[in-house]
């Protein structure tokens, strides 16, 4: 079965599998393409019959869920926001702020006037690089046209980011946005008791309910949840009051499976967020249709035969992150050939003379030696603003993340999660005396009649 898979970048991917495999099988491939390791932020959205935005539950079956139809147009999409500096990946947090860009002209995300400019000019910076009278026409986020004024100071902006990376722009663009209340909301349209339109947004902290504008009418916290039902096209969330008393909130959807969205994001976000790992009620939860009720029942209640679960939710947010930094790990330690990646030198051809035999010795020392010293540079580098080397330590953890500037706006260790007390400079030793003496060393080890780059 063919499928065509539409990333934030509006770029369109084309991939084929089985439509009797899972969700996750889809999702790898398009992750695996893109070189991205930290798959469990993401998840692939489809489009209704009734037109609602549905989540693809990446533990069942594909053709589950979807018609079978080809090509099967699907949707990669962000389904867990977290804060800029837990993201790992350059990949990924390009992706998080393409689909950031996508909530800015839906409106879900208010900025003032100030933060709008300073958007504007870190998404050209990011985009175009440093300006210039030839740069094109800046990607605004403003719901109307701007006024002539905010056009100039959006340039006066993007003038002083001269020099400032994509990377570093990017990053400070997105940890701009999440500092917004609406950050890494996730909106469903619905009906409230009394028939009028509202939209209910499910975060890290609770449910938020909005006007179609997002104009705020109530928040509920998770705290005062009780529990969430779903029967039909309805979903009861059920809150307790100051004065202790229990009060049921309705919301109609326009279909039964955009009621099961709102009931299993509440269910699958509370768990990402809020908890250390995810309760096995939780990810075990699944029904069966008829065939497999009854393969159950004859053959042998374990049968996996017509099994759906319920949510998919398998990690939390603190699992993820601990996994994705072993992956990452692992994967900077993979040599082969040369020393080098797999994809970057093929294995050494085979001596035939001694002087050949010397050149390979030297070719391979030199890209071990060049390995390292990248693997020197990214562990020295800030992981937040990736400008800066690493000078801070937190207390009393001790812990070693990010620059002494980055390191002043956390209150919690981003490795161990503990409170930091105080931030103390240390001195490492500096990427530039890394490469001298790693040039240093590559010299003394090419063999003598050997011919070098400065012959």
């Amino acid at each position: 079965m063919l499928f065509h898979i539409t990333r934030p970048d509006s770029i369109v991917l084309e991939m084929e599998a089985d439509p009797k495999a899972n969700g996750e099988e889809i999702l790898n491939k398009v992750c695996h393409k893109m070189c991205i390791i930290e798959v469990d932020y993401f998840g692939l959205q489809f489009t209704g019959t009734k037109g609602e935005i549905l989540w693809l539950n990446l533990r069942n079956r594909i053709s589950q869920q979807v018609d079978n139809l080809s090509p099967c147009k699907l949707k990669l999409r962000v389904k867990f926001f977290v804060e800029p500096h837990l993201i790992l990946q350059e990949q990924t947090r390009h992706l998080f702020l393409m689909h950031v860009k996508e909530e800015l002209f839906k409106g879900s995300l208010q900025l003032d006037k100030e933060q709008a400019i300073e958007l504007s000019a870190l998404f050209a910076q990011a985009e175009f690089g440093d300006y210039n009278h030839n740069t094109p026409k800046y990607s605004q986020i403003y719901s109307q046209d701007p006024s002539h004024d905010t056009i100039n100071n959006i340039y006066k902006r993007h003038k002083e980011l001269e020099g400032v990376s994509q990377t570093s722009a990017e990053y400070q663009a997105l940890q701009l946005v999440s500092s917004l209340g609406n950050y890494g909301v996730e909106w469903h349209s619905a009906h409230d008791s009394e028939g009028q339109e509202v939209l209910i947004g499910v975060g890290q902290e609770g449910l938020f309910v909005c006007k179609t504008d997002f104009t705020p009418v109530d928040r509920l916290i998770y705290p005062v949840i009780q529990m969430a039902t779903q029967s039909g096209k309805n979903v009861y969330v059920t809150i307790t009051k100051d004065n202790g008393d229990s009060v049921v909130h309705l919301f109609k959807f326009i279909s039964t499976n955009a009621a099961n969205g709102l009931y299993r994001a509440i269910t699958e976000i509370h768990a990402f967020y809020r908890c250390d790992t995810v309760m096995s009620t939780v990810k075990m939860q699944y029904s069966r249709d008829f065939k497999g009720h009854l393969a159950s029942l004859f053959l042998n209640e374990s049968i996996d035969l017509g099994k759906r679960y319920i949510f998919d939710i398998q990690r939390t947010s603190k699992e993820v992150y601990d996994r994705a930094r072993r992956a990452l790990f692992n994967a900077g330690m993979a040599v082969t050939g040369c020393g080098g990646p797999r994809d970057v030198c093929g294995p050494c051809p085979s001596p035939r003379t001694e002087r050949e035999e010397r050149t390979c010795v030297s070719c391979r020392e030199t890209h071990v030696l060049s390995e390292k010293l990248q693997r020197l540079r990214e562990a020295l580098t800030c992981a937040m603003c990736c400008e800066q080397e690493i000078n801070a330590a937190f207390c009393p953890c001790g812990h070693m993340f990010c620059c002494y500037n980055c390191a002043g706006q956390l209150q919690y260790c981003p490795v161990c999660r503990s409170e930091v007390d105080r931030v103390q400079h240390i001195y490492l030793p500096t990427c530039a005396s890394l490469l001298t003496l790693a040039k240093v060393k590559t010299s003394y080890s090419t063999p003598r009649g050997t011919a070098t780059s400065e012959d």
